[in-house]
């Protein structure tokens, strides 16, 4: 395992690579959810343009929520850095879809808040 400059440990589960203990653990959550039919369609690192300028943000999965067939984001932070704070006020102007946010650790993490584009 390799460290992150924030001091996160990459970690390697069910053939990928995650850059810390707590986004795997969103992902084996994320995975439970899709085995027992209430989400669909797990990507990682999907490619996300935020602004007429095309500013990258890839968030660390996106799913569609079987209950509503709407397509949701989910970012899971362990360490805010001020590149992040930029890209969450601009998700709620350019965002595609609502972005969850998890905080916490990877035995114990929780929905922080939910960002929904459009609405201030």
């Amino acid at each position: 395992m390799t460290r992150h400059k924030y001091g996160a440990k990459k970690v390697e589960y069910d053939h990928h690579s995650f850059s810390s203990k707590l986004e795997a653990a969103l992902y084996k959550w994320l995975k439970l959810q899709e085995q027992n039919g209430e989400i669909a369609d797990i990507k990682a690192q999907e490619t996300i343009y935020l602004t007429e300028a095309r500013i990258i943000y890839k968030p660390d999965f996106s799913y569609v929520d079987l209950k509503t067939n709407k397509k949701i984001y989910a970012e899971s932070k362990g360490f805010e850095t001020s590149d992040w704070r930029i890209k969450r006020r601009l998700w709620k102007f350019y965002g595609p879809a609502p972005l969850q946010i998890y905080k916490g650790s990877h035995s114990n993490f929780v929905l922080h808040e939910t960002i929904t584009p459009g609405t201030l």
